[in-house]
């Protein structure tokens, strides 16, 4: 069965429910005292595993061009993974939070850059929505918003994550899948065991491995075999804005996580800040030239 955009979208959503559900086990393996660098080799090392045991086939045919392409692929989704997860020790949640979302702002002028995707106008006014929701959600108005290297951090990873949602959508068409997502899973396992050898000076001995063990398999097996499989497929018949703005419900679920496991209590922001993220998604996703057009033709026969 052909993969439509609509079905397509529809895997982002799931994809990014399950991130959500992320930034819970992920807080519960930091508390663990897991470093950063050492969850990124984990996620990856199972994640690797997993794409062999299940696509090592088609992997074992990989040719030179589908190696430098999924390469290209997994620094770009490991530079934001590792910024984001350094800059949360730096910095408060909200900055790191609402820095990070402004990958939705930079997709499309990376896809017009790069691809010479047109920017619509509805794209500007769904971003709008979209950041404004984010700041409701964040709280980030009601702070004295510093800037510190945490916060940093969390713009280079919004680029990061911008870039990398750009080539997924447009630059990977022509790979497989599977290539894709085993590449994604040696550039994390590689550059997080590079930072946790070389650049960390946390040790194995302290972590409390009853709190971290289950947190780390969730991570490895849910969020990226199973998320960053379906995010590569679902982008190879979507558009870089429409996966940007969807992949931005994460941080909407994630808040709902952590409401459901007591991390934080419910309030009116989480509802407002959500509805409106909703709202921005929805105005992506609807073709108001299409509807124009059959309005325009009933009328006409009328």
């Amino acid at each position: 069965m052909k993969m439509t955009k609509s079905m397509a979208n529809i895997l982002l959503l799931l994809a990014s429910i399950l991130w959500g559900s992320g930034f819970v086990v992920t807080k519960i393996a930091l508390d663990a005292n897991a470093s950063p660098g050492f969850i990124n080799f984990i996620r990856g090392f199972l994640f690797l595993i997993l794409v062999l045991m299940f696509f090592y086939e088609k992997i074992f045919r990989m040719t030179f061009k589908d190696f430098k392409i999924g390469f290209i692929a997994g620094l770009l989704n490991f530079g934001g993974y590792i910024t984001q997860t350094i800059a949360v020790q730096y910095t408060t949640p909200s900055n790191n939070a609402f820095i990070t979302a402004t990958y939705v702002v930079v997709v499309p002028f990376i896809a017009w850059g790069i691809y010479q995707k047109k920017l619509q106008l509805k794209s500007f006014i769904s971003i709008f929505f979209c950041l404004l929701g984010m700041t409701i959600l964040t709280g980030i108005l009601n702070k004295a918003l510093t800037i510190n290297i945490g916060d940093v951090y969390s713009f280079i990873c919004a680029l990061f994550y911008a870039g990398a949602i750009v080539y997924l959508s447009y630059g990977v068409r022509t790979t497989d899948v599977s290539v894709v997502a085993f590449m994604l899973a040696v550039v994390q396992a590689i550059g997080g065991l590079f930072f946790f050898l070389f650049l960390e000076t946390g040790q194995l001995t302290d972590v409390n491995w009853s709190a971290a063990i289950m947190p780390l398999l969730y991570m490895g097996i849910i969020c990226s075999f199973v998320g960053q499989t379906v995010q590569v497929l679902s982008q190879k018949h979507t558009s870089a804005t429409s996966a940007g703005l969807i992949m931005m419900l994460e941080g909407v679920f994630g808040s709902i996580f952590s409401v459901a496991f007591g991390f934080e209590e419910f309030t009116d922001k989480l509802v407002v800040g959500g509805m409106l993220i909703m709202f921005s998604i929805i105005i992506m996703e609807v073709d108001f030239e299409q509807m124009l057009a059959k309005n325009k033709k009933q009328l006409r026969k009328q």
